[in-house]
C-alpha cells in the first residue's frame, strides 16, 4: 500500500478496527492477538495501544464499529428500497449480502454474543444489540411482535449461515415476505 501519501489518522483507525474485527471474529476475546491486529493494520503495537488503551478497549471499539456498519447497512437498504419492498425485506436482503461479503462481521457478532457474560464485553454486547433492535423498529415501523420475530429470524439465519447449513433455513427472503 505504499502510495507515497500518509494515511489519515481516521482511515488508519478504521483499518485497525477492521483488523480487530477480523481477529476477534476468528479467535474470540482472549485468544485475539494485538500483535496480529497491529501487523494486519500496518501499525506498531505501541501505536495500537496509544489509540485504544487496552485490548479490551480495542475489542469494544471493534464491536461498536461493526454495529455502526450494520445499522448503516440497514438504513441505506430501507432508504433505497423499491416501493413494492417492505423495510423488513430490504433489511433482510442487505443482511444476507453483508453475511456473504463480510464474514468477519458475522463472526464478530457471534463472538460478542458468546462472550456476553465476560465483564469486558457484557455492556457493549447489551448496548449494541439494543441499538440494532431499536434501529430495526425505527426503520421498519413494525410492531413489537414483528421486530422480535425479525430479530429472531436474523439470529437463526446468523447461526445456520455460520454453520454452513443454510439448507435448513430455506429461502430467507421468502420467509421474510411471508412473515412481514
Amino acid at each position: 500500500m505504499a502510495t507515497g501519501k500518509r494515511m489519515k489518522a481516521a482511515d488508519r483507525k478504521v483499518l485497525i478496527l477492521e483488523a480487530a474485527m477480523e481477529e476477534y471474529g476468528r479467535s474470540g476475546m482472549h485468544a485475539t492477538s494485538t500483535e496480529v491486529i497491529a501487523d494486519r493494520a500496518g501499525v506498531s503495537q505501541p501505536y495500537l495501544f496509544r489509540l485504544f488503551g487496552t485490548k479490551a478497549d480495542l475489542i469494544v471499539a471493534a464491536i461498536e464499529h461493526q454495529t455502526t456498519h450494520l445499522r448503516e447497512t440497514f438504513r441505506t437498504a430501507v432508504e433505497s428500497r423499491p416501493a413494492d419492498t417492505s423495510a423488513f425485506e430490504a433489511m433482510a436482503a442487505a443482511y444476507l449480502t453483508l453475511m456473504a461479503d463480510d464474514v468477519s462481521s458475522l463472526r464478530c457478532q457471534l463472538h460478542t454474543w458468546a462472550a456476553a457474560s465476560d465483564p469486558a464485553v457484557k455492556d457493549v454486547a447489551q448496548r449494541t444489540y439494543r441499538e440494532i433492535w431499536a434501529n430495526v423498529a425505527e426503520l421498519s415501523g413494525g410492531t413489537a411482535d414483528e421486530v422480535r420475530d425479525f430479530m429472531a429470524q436474523g439470529m437463526l439465519l446468523t447461526i445456520v449461515s455460520s454453520l454452513d447449513l443454510m439448507d435448513l433455513f430455506g429461502d430467507p427472503l421468502a420467509v421474510v415476505k411471508e412473515k412481514f
